[in-house]
């Protein structure tokens, strides 16, 4: 059997969805082919692993508040007898040969830690350095994905030196016009970290004060945002397989989501809040624009330079034109997950997308 670790937690602020993913991801891997061994990593980037393979453990989800709680560190190192180490140390964690990467956010996705395991030559699962921080970086890869025709709403980058200084030249006072002379958006704007996931820092701004004012909130934490005209429409959502069919790996999209959500748009808590939104798997509509929404999709996986699997949002307006929003080379994978139901949609068994996934990480 192929000795799998499954890497869970880490340092960016998706953590507790990665603990939910990791915790789906290794409860649902083949034990017939594989011996797993779960690898926590705290948000102060420590890792807590066993030196023991244990068949008989099993890691419940763990549906933890946004509000990090010690206690679900407690509970792993009870039921695994993990302790703390320094991945340098040891990379392969007492024996892995692949790590399969249930990480979120931050070093996770965006080719740190891609780097940081190529470097010390372990497998992973999933996207390599270029295409993770290609497809993290939503400035740079709305840039790529303008180049190659499919549709990207009018879009701008602020970096938090640049917003400190225009504050401090108009005295406090509302910096908007100016900063927005060379850009030619209109409100609304949607505002998103440039390197975050998960909606997490995400806003819509409707004027300048509320714009204003939330940048100076959020770039207490971010270096770079992100601003986006709204695009008015119903939110989709695809996902992007590889296969082996024998002789080599084929790409194919699977049926696109449809996401509800109750509040203003697929935030944090609709993305993983049960009951917050409504997700409709294959999405109901017309066959032309989910012929159009699947080969956004892969195209997007394929100029971005994905591997393995990949996830990609859309905005589909009322003439039915898909606009991008993102792709995510690590989407979410918890039970209720998107790709999961779009995999199940069409007769594709979870387990067999995680033996793909550890296959195409070996033969990386």
């Amino acid at each position: 059997m192929i000795p799998v670790g499954v890497l869970m937690g880490g340092k960016s602020s998706e953590h507790d969805v990665s603990l939910r993913s990791s915790s789906f991801i290794y409860n649902t891997l083949d034990r017939s082919l594989f011996k797993v061994k779960p690898i926590f990593i705290t948000k102060e980037g420590i890792w807590y692993y066993s030196d023991e393979w244990n068949p008989d453990w099993k890691v419940p989800e763990i549906l933890v508040n946004k509000d990090y709680s010690k206690n679900v560190l407690d509970s792993f190192i009870k039921l695994t007898n993990a302790k703390p180490k320094q991945a340098w140390y040891d990379p392969s964690c007492g024996g892995c040969k692949i790590f399969v990467l249930g990480l979120h956010g931050g070093e996770g996705e965006d080719g740190r830690m891609q780097a940081f395991l190529e470097m010390t030559g372990i497998s992973y699962t999933g996207s390599g350095v270029l295409a993770s921080s290609l497809a993290m970086d939503k400035y740079r890869s709305n840039l790529i994905f303008q180049s190659q025709g499919i549709p990207v709403a009018k879009f701008a980058e602020i970096k938090k030196d640049e917003f400190l200084k225009l504050e401090k030249l108009n005295q406090g006072n509302n910096i908007w016009q100016e900063w927005n002379q060379t850009h030619n958006l209109s409100f609304p704007v949607f505002c998103k970290p440039t390197t975050g996931g998960s909606s997490v820092g995400t806003f819509r701004s409707d004027n300048e004060d509320l714009w204003q004012a939330r940048l100076k909130e959020i770039f207490a934490t971010e270096t770079r945002m992100l601003v986006q005209e709204n695009t008015k429409g119903r939110e989709v959502s695809c996902g992007v397989l590889e296969k082996w069919d024998g002789s080599e790996w084929t790409k194919f999209a699977l049926p696109p989501t449809e996401i509800i959500p109750s509040s203003e748009f697929f935030d944090y808590e609709a993305k993983y809040i049960p009951g917050k939104s409504r997700e409709v798997t294959p999405a109901e509509m017309p066959k032309e624009i989910i012929d159009e929404i699947q080969r956004y999709s892969l195209l997007a996986h394929t100029i971005l330079g994905c591997r393995a699997y990949s996830r990609t949002d859309f905005i589909v307006t009322d003439d039915g034109r898909p606009w991008i929003l993102e792709t995510n080379t690590l989407p979410g994978m918890t039970g209720t997950s998107l790709i999961p139901q779009q995999a199940s949609a069409v007769g594709i068994s979870m387990k067999d997308v995680f033996s793909w996934l550890i296959q195409s990480g070996l033969e990386r």
